[in-house]
């Protein structure tokens, strides 16, 4: 096995293993004693190989819930996730999977493939002890029963290599009759397909998934190919996936065998077409040198935030947040199976509801070209399924999610417009206008929302009234008036979900994995008027004070606290204090966090990672910043370290923490390129165009930008 490349500094310090099993935190201090989880604590992470925002992933394959990895069942409440394999085990390795999510109905895992022992095929379901595992950023290593592996990523492939024990020859079988998982309810049948061994020994084909055609080419040099189903060999070069065969439903797939007891095979994947395999396997280069050049890629993603100071546990939580910020969404350019056209094509957006918060503006802010190819690949959707998504998977499912949230991609493209990205905004704005005023957007809650000014769960209406109020700004930026003016006034509506005499949402609504408590802080566009309503800035900051535990609720009060980011639907909470004046507090809360929510190992993460949304919150809040989706600010908090440089397209930018301490994490003062900054926020070109924050730290405050709010619209 290679050595750890401790010469590439950022991807020796990430923890690919960091979440995956159950939490196991500090011990809560102060108000982090109070809050509460509503979902699982285990991250769901998986420590396969992967390239940055790859295309392709290998792990370990267990059946296990719910990246195939590991040991757990099926769990979907905060209690500890009940166990469904006894031992930690495999029954080989396993091709696609999810990165942190939770129950999201497509769960990959194709092309299992597993090192044969002695009884061949026959044994072949039997799981067995996972041992001896090792990973960094593109490699993924470990021992199954007595046969080492070791994968490393290509961009369009996997290698594995495998050395089995002496006397035992190289044995390979690769299964192509399942997929997902293998707990009820959430496994996978191919719906079609078909390969052969060509004259080669290499075998190609495709198999079809949850509707999607995969696409792939397999060589294994030295050994010989042959083809299985129901674990006996057959004499056929060929296999077809017919009608027949999916009323009978056996298992079938292929397999290699070699003369000695090293063996490597190389896969290439695509979405479109067996050519486009061949090409992706015939570009690979020797197994240490993929894992090398996968390493560099991950360190060069890495390297685009770079932090000075603080811990080396900080520093490796901070590494293996950002890594587990750039593993989705996994770009599939040019493998788009619906239009099969050239262009930028994403999957796994599988929890869309909490990426538009803080991955996808990192990703935007620190890759505007990948940014771009975003907005174009959103337009396509939008285009072919007449509606912009609230998820994209690797299935052939629309309208996927409904439940979770409406009208995130206009935050997303907004965000992306007042991030400098490249598009054609005419066009970006005319399918957003007319995707939710007509068609599947007229007849669903955009148009409920235009009758009657209100949509049920509550949460959505504030969604709508957002995503309208990000429509409006981008008409004003591109020039069109109609699109501004009513735009503007059907973003007004948010004030109908809230209840005057409470300040929060109303109750009178379900609320998705939380109560109307987390869905009350969510950042507005009308800033002032939600304080307003709330009935004044003191009474807001000490709702809020309420919320994350600062107060005791009053006896038979209904409340729910701060999640804790065990979930993300409050994840920006901490930072609203910003708009009362209290810079203070924000700092309190968002430390917490950090110190008590998130450490090394396995269980270092609070929940469910949420395909990176709850790393990039790690990734902003460390380095002394956050984002507002679909504004041009960027709010300060108070930074995890020394120094944080962000290496801009348009220069780097520093945020500097003078004094910076465990129990010194109150700002006193604030100076941007030199000259003083009284006010908690920057402008977005401020950021963007490179320069130095320098924030003076105390263990006390001062009072910093107590007079200073946020832009509200």
């Amino acid at each position: 096995m290679p050595d750890k490349p401790i010469d590439l500094p950022a991807v020796s310090r990430v923890d690919p293993f960091l979440g995956t099993a159950e939490s196991d935190l500090p011990d809560p201090v102060g108000i982090a004693g109070s809050w509460w989880r509503p979902k699982p604590p285990v991250g769901n992470t998986h420590p396969g190989a992967t390239l940055p925002f790859g295309m392709v992933s290998a792990c370990a394959y267990s059946g296990a819930y719910v990246t195939g990895y590991g040991r757990y069942a099926l769990s979907l409440d905060g209690g500890s996730p009940p166990v469904e394999f006894e031992n930690h085990e495999a029954l080989g390795i396993a091709h696609f999977q999810q990165s942190g999510t939770g129950r999201i109905r497509s769960y990959y895992n194709y092309l299992l493939t597993t090192p044969l022992g002695a009884d061949g095929l026959e044994g072949r379901v039997e799981r067995r002890p996972l041992t001896d595992e090792k990973a960094w950023p593109g490699y993924y290593a470990g021992r199954i029963a007595e046969v080492e592996f070791e994968l490393a990523a290509l961009p369009r492939g996997m290698r594995h290599r495998y050395r089995f024990p002496e006397g035992v020859g190289a044995h390979l079988a690769v299964e192509l009759s399942a997929g997902g998982l293998l707990i009820e309810g959430m496994g996978s049948y191919p719906q079609g397909g078909g390969w052969r061994i060509t004259d080669e020994g290499a075998v190609e084909g495709q198999v079809v998934m949850e509707g999607i055609p995969v696409h792939f080419h397999c060589v294994a040099p030295g050994a010989e190919g042959y083809l299985w189903e129901e674990e006996e060999e057959i004499e056929a070069t060929r296999y077809e996936v017919s009608l027949e065969v999916q009323k009978r439903q056996p298992t079938f797939g292929f397999a290699f065998r070699g003369g000695g007891r090293d063996i490597e095979l190389t896969f290439g994947f695509s979405l479109r077409e067996a050519e486009r395999c061949r090409v992706a396997v015939a570009s690979a280069s020797d197994f240490d040198r993929i894992a090398r050049s996968a390493a560099e890629s991950w360190e060069e993603v890495l390297s685009k935030v770079e932090v000075e100071g603080g811990a080396d546990a900080q520093r490796e939580v901070f590494e293996t947040a950002f890594y587990h910020s750039c593993i989705k969404p996994a770009d599939f350019r040019d493998e788009n199976p619906f239009s099969r056209e050239p262009g930028p094509f994403f999957l796994d957006l599988s929890t869309l509801w909490d990426l538009y918060k803080t991955q996808l503006p990192l990703m935007m802010t620190l890759w505007p070209e990948r940014g771009a190819d975003f907005v174009e690949f959103l337009c396509e959707v939008a285009q072919r399924e007449g509606v912009f998504p609230i998820s994209y998977l690797m299935d052939n499912t629309p309208d996927r999610f409904t439940k979770q949230a409406s009208g995130l991609c206009h935050a997303i493209l907004e965000d992306a417009r007042v991030r400098g990205i490249e598009a054609d905004w005419d066009r970006v704005l005319s399918l957003l206008w007319r995707t939710s005023q007509s068609g599947k957007g007229r007849k669903g809650r955009f148009g409920e929302y235009a009758r009657r000014g209100v949509v049920d769960p509550l949460s959505h209406t504030l969604d709508l009234s957002y995503a309208h109020f990000c429509m409006a700004r981008m008409a004003r930026g591109v020039g069109h008036q109609v699109i501004h003016d009513r735009a503007t006034e059907l973003s007004k509506h948010w004030v109908n979900a809230f209840d005057d005499q409470t300040g929060l949402l109303r109750e009178d609504s379900t609320y998705y994995e939380g109560e109307n408590w987390n869905y009350s802080f969510r950042f507005l566009h009308d800033m002032k008027g939600r304080i307003r309503l709330a009935r004044g800035e003191r009474r807001f900051a000490a709702l809020l004070d309420r919320f994350f535990g600062f107060d005791e609720p009053e006896h038979g009060e209904r409340l729910f606290r701060f999640e804790g980011l065990n979930n993300e639907p409050d994840m920006e909470a901490p930072y609203a204090y910003l708009y009362a004046g209290r810079h203070d507090r924000t700092a309190q809360v968002v430390r917490r966090v950090m110190d008590c929510q998130f450490t090394t190992g396995p269980g270092g993460l609070p929940g469910n990672d949420d395909s990176g949304g709850l790393s990039s919150w790690f990734v902003w809040s460390a380095a002394g910043l956050f984002p507002v989706c679909g504004q041009p600010v960027m709010l300060i908090g108070s930074p995890l370290f020394r120094r944080a440089t962000w290496h801009l397209p348009g220069g780097d930018f520093s945020v500097v923490a003078e004094g910076n301490g465990p129990n010194r994490f109150q700002v006193r003062s604030a100076f941007l390129n030199g000259e003083p900054l009284d006010r908690c926020w920057l402008k977005m070109e401020e950021f963007l165009g490179g320069g130095e924050l320098r924030l003076e730290m105390d263990e006390e405050s001062h009072g910093f930008a107590a007079e200073s709010r946020p832009p509200s619209y």
